[in-house]
């Protein structure tokens, strides 16, 4: 499925604007990216505790990062990525990001992510953090090296689009 979501952004990047698919349906339709990002990343969450069965949400874990790359000083050569993602993280958690909920945060960030061109490497920041292993189990993708380069690699296939994201999906960050 995220190959197809590639893809398809690829291609309508190169099409004129008289497409077929408009790139809000690409990015965050039944087909999109955004869809597919969420199942890769729901795969293999760990359930939050012994006695509490539930599922964390793909939120949680992001935040989870966040808390974890936003308390690290250090000099990282990834330093651009990782301010990028810290800075997109803290416009979602205002106050005035909390009525989309939850999932329309993941969908903003990914939004946001593909307009800065960094996916790949806040996907690579994810899956060396140690949120990444206390979250995921043995199926989940940042314990599977093969998967993860696939899905980094065709993240990356996206860094050089210039893939212009509508106001409507960035709209809590843009105030």
């Amino acid at each position: 499925m995220l190959a197809t979501a590639v893809n398809s952004l690829v291609r309508h990047r190169y099409r004129s604007q008289e497409s077929d698919g408009t790139l809000v349906t690409l990015l965050c339709g039944p087909q999109g990216l955004v869809p597919a990002l969420q199942g890769i990343l729901s795969a293999g969450l760990r359930p939050i505790s012994r006695f509490n069965r539930g599922t964390p949400l793909v939120w949680e874990f992001v935040h989870k990062v966040y808390l974890e790359v936003s308390e690290v000083n250090t000099c990282h050569p990834d330093q651009p990525a990782i301010l990028s993602f810290v800075k997109c993280v803290q416009l979602l958690m205002r106050p005035s990001s909390n009525s989309v909920g939850l999932d329309g945060k993941f969908q903003t960030l990914i939004c946001l992510g593909v307009r800065e061109g960094v996916l790949h490497r806040w996907f690579y920041m994810m899956s060396q953090s140690l949120a990444a292993s206390k979250f995921y189990d043995n199926t989940g993708i940042f314990k599977q090296d093969s998967m993860l380069d696939e899905i980094m690699g065709l993240l990356k296939i996206l860094e050089d689009l210039s893939i212009p994201v509508d106001v409507s999906l960035v709209h809590q960050t843009e105030r």
